[in-house]
């Protein structure tokens, strides 16, 4: 069976998971999209160009360049008509999706390598992208946050090829997942026989975050995911999710999402993403 073409008109048709629009320009459109855990979606394209910026949770993607997995700092680029599908993680995605208008992506983007899917996951660019998905939440002008993603795309898609994932990533993500509270740097460092200043380096470098932000993030994740768990008070999220209390978990919002938890469970993004 071939790919299901999605039904979207030049700019601005409906995506996977739109949860909120966050700006619309003549060549371009922005949602914050949130998908449920587990989800997956059978094999489709889309008929506009897209750039996909990650902010929470996780997916495996597979296409034309084979499997892909994000769970971190990444961004992706899908031309118009190619196919993918995907299947969403434990925790949910959420992204921020940005739709082109064709011709002017064409325009705009003339010599950049953009005719077949890529993607920036962890490293420099990774971290450029986290940047950019969480200024989209925030309150900048439209115009410049557009402008900042054209600017973004096109270096991204003239610089050097993403670096392999170092070997030792794979027994640090065990070595987290084992610790209730991400483990410390020190301690994480002696179990993998490095120093904790080399170790903050070589992470930020390969991921595109520090050990903090992402723990951070995983908290909020984790946030989210118990904000869908009925009428959860607010202290009680904070306290089962790691946070210090309430106010340090609306802090974390805040810098990750542009949100407080009240706003996002009103809002019903937590509930999308369940």
């Amino acid at each position: 069976m071939g790919a299901r073409v999605l039904d979207e008109p030049a700019v601005g048709g409906g995506v996977h998971g739109a949860a909120e629009e966050l700006a619309r320009g003549a060549v371009a459109i922005a949602r914050l999209t949130v998908l449920g855990a587990g989800r997956r979606l059978d094999e489709h394209t889309h008929d506009t160009p897209y750039l996909s910026l990650h902010l929470l949770g996780s997916y495996r993607e597979q296409g034309e360049a084979g499997e892909v997995a994000i769970d971190g700092p990444a961004a992706a680029f899908h031309p118009a008509g190619s196919a993918h599908a995907d299947a969403i993680g434990g925790d949910g995605l959420a992204t921020v999706v940005i739709e082109f208008d064709p011709s002017w992506l064409a325009r705009a983007m003339a010599g950049a390598a953009l005719e077949r899917s890529r993607y920036w996951v962890g490293g420099p660019v990774g971290r450029r992208a986290s940047r950019l998905a969480r200024a989209w939440l925030g309150c900048a002008a439209p115009r410049e946050r557009f402008a900042a993603t054209q600017a973004f795309l096109r270096a991204a898609a003239r610089g050097e090829p993403p670096a392999p994932k170092p070997a030792w990533l794979a027994a640090l993500h065990d070595l987290t997942a084992e610790a209730p509270d991400g483990g410390s740097t020190a301690d994480l460092a002696r179990a993998l026989g490095v120093t904790p200043a080399w170790l903050t380096r070589a992470y930020r470098e390969s991921q595109g975050e520090g050990l903090g932000e992402a723990l951070r993030r995983r908290r909020v994740e984790a946030a989210v995911r118990m904000l869908t768990q009925g009428a959860l008070p607010l202290a009680q999220v904070a306290c089962e999710a790691g946070f210090c209390d309430q106010s340090h978990m609306n802090r974390a919002f805040n810098i990750v999402l542009g949100r407080t938890p009240a706003t996002v469970r009103a809002q019903g993004l937590a509930r999308r993403a369940a």
